[in-house]
């Protein structure tokens, strides 16, 4: 894989000595034109900013339209190429939730860009933590969307096993492109590894995002050491 040369240009100051690749540490003191918000429903409070070299996401739904689902977030200004072998690395920081019911945090990959949530978009991998209630808990989920054919596929078992959920902390996320295929390493485990053609996407926009339902108080998410390795 490599980076479409419009990315690799506006990534100035951030490409590492291997040629191709693009990183982002968040060591400044606001976000750039390398990403673009996105946010879609109704939030009492939304923040998406830097915190002590991190980038924080941060959702206040106190008070908002109980119909509406509220997702908040960053995405690549410009596409990957998808186009042979490659690694996304994401850090995500589930920030020690006291209450993470129905909160949602990960990374999505989808061939269209908007200012909205990609998941209304008909194509997307999703790889997320959800809260499990009464919220000290998370898992783990793996979710696809094809010509908007939306399918499951690794969700730890739940919520016929460990209905509970377990602890999650900081999550060091690699999803190794090989061709159309992948296989997704948690903390150095792997923990699923797909199909052929299961990105079947000439190119992506790496999204940074979470979800939350209405009547919570404020909550925020952390994301580090975001890597695209060819």
């Amino acid at each position: 894989m490599h980076l479409l040369r419009a990315f690799v240009l506006a990534a100035a100051g951030m490409v590492s000595a291997q040629s191709g690749a693009w990183s982002d540490g968040f060591e400044r003191p606001d976000l750039d034109a390398d990403w673009v918000r996105v946010s879609s429903g109704d939030f009492n409070e939304q923040v998406v900013d830097i915190v002590d070299g991190r980038l924080r996401i941060r959702a206040d739904t106190m008070g908002t339209d109980d119909s509406t689902v509220k997702y908040l977030g960053v995405r690549t200004a410009t596409g990957i190429a998808f186009d042979g072998e490659a690694e996304v690395r994401v850090d995500l920081d589930w920030n020690d939730q006291t209450n993470g019911s129905y909160l949602t945090s990960g990374m999505i990959l989808s061939p269209h860009a908007t200012e909205g949530n990609p998941l209304d978009s008909p194509d997307w991998l999703r790889i997320e933590y959800v809260g499990v209630p009464p919220g000290i808990n998370g898992r783990i989920a793996l979710t696809s969307a094809v010509a908007g054919r939306v399918v499951p596929l690794y969700t730890e078992g739940w919520p016929q096993q460990n209905r509970a959920g377990r602890r999650i902390g900081l999550q060091r996320l690699r999803l190794h492109v090989t061709g159309r295929q992948f296989e997704l390493f948690e903390n150095l485990d792997s923990v699923f590894q797909s199909q052929p053609d299961a990105i079947p996407f000439d190119s992506v926009y790496l999204y940074l995002q979470i979800s939350s339902h209405s009547n919570y108080r404020a909550r925020e998410v952390f994301f580090d050491n975001v890597q695209i390795l060819p």
